[in-house]
Formats: structure tokens, C-alpha cells, sequence
């Protein structure tokens, strides 16, 4: 019993140490039910201040990609409008070739049409040979 302390005769003490500190904690609580809501609110202000900040942070960049894909996409265009152009040009000088081709083989044609003959007729034999061996 000597380690044993003495409350002075004083029974209102027994207990009061843990009581009395979870009793603030329950009494501090129960003052800030009525402020949940107005706290709820400023926290829903502030997040949405912070998403206004960051949409207005954001908005430069999707600017500056929106100018790059555009300056993309017109280049793009440029260069297949060249390629359109350079295709065109090839098919005309290509179509200019086959008519003078032909123009030429008539002119031979009309001039020595029995060498033409013997000619067509020599090529004729040599494409069976080559093509009547697949089998």
C-alpha cells in the first residue's frame, strides 16, 4: 500500500482524469455539427476555385496544341496538295508518251505493214514459248 496514492479524502477526483478529457473531445464535437455543413460548403468553394485555377492554367497549353496541330495538319495538306500536283503533272507527260507511242507504231505501221507483220508474229511466238511452259 505504500505505493499507493492518497486522494486527500477527496472522492470527487476518482476517475476524473480520463473522464474529464474525453468529455471535452465528445463536448468539442458535438459544437461542430452545426458548422459540417458551412465547412462542406467552403471546402466545395475551394475545390472548385482550385479547378477554375487549374482549367485557367490548362487553357495556354491546349492552345498552344490546338495552333501546333492545326500548323500539322496545314502542312500536311501542303505537302499532298505538291505530291496532287507533281501526280498530275506525271500522268500528263505519261498520257503524252503513250500517244505519241501510238502515233508513231500507226505511222510504221502504215508506212511497212509486212515487217510489221513478221515482227508481231515473232513476238506472238516468242510469248506462247515463254508462257505455254508454266505448265
Amino acid at each position: 500500500m505504500d505505493n499507493q496514492k492518497s486522494n486527500g479524502g477527496n472522492a470527487s477526483n476518482i476517475g476524473s482524469e480520463g473522464s474529464g478529457s474525453s468529455m471535452g473531445k465528445d463536448l468539442g464535437a458535438g459544437r461542430n455539427d452545426g458548422n459540417k455543413g458551412s465547412d462542406l460548403s467552403k471546402s466545395a468553394a475551394d475545390m472548385h476555385k482550385t479547378i477554375d485555377k487549374a482549367a485557367d492554367a490548362a487553357q495556354p497549353v491546349v492552345d498552344r496544341l490546338a495552333s501546333s496541330a492545326h500548323a500539322g495538319v496545314d502542312k500536311v495538306s501542303g505537302a499532298l496538295n505538291g505530291v496532287t500536283g507533281r501526280m498530275d503533272e506525271k500522268a500528263r507527260q505519261l498520257t503524252d508518251a503513250y500517244k505519241n507511242f501510238a502515233e508513231t507504231g500507226r505511222d510504221y505501221v502504215r508506212t511497212s505493214p509486212a515487217t510489221s507483220v513478221l515482227v508481231a508474229l515473232g513476238i506472238g511466238y516468242t510469248l506462247s514459248k515463254l508462257l505455254g511452259r508454266r505448265n
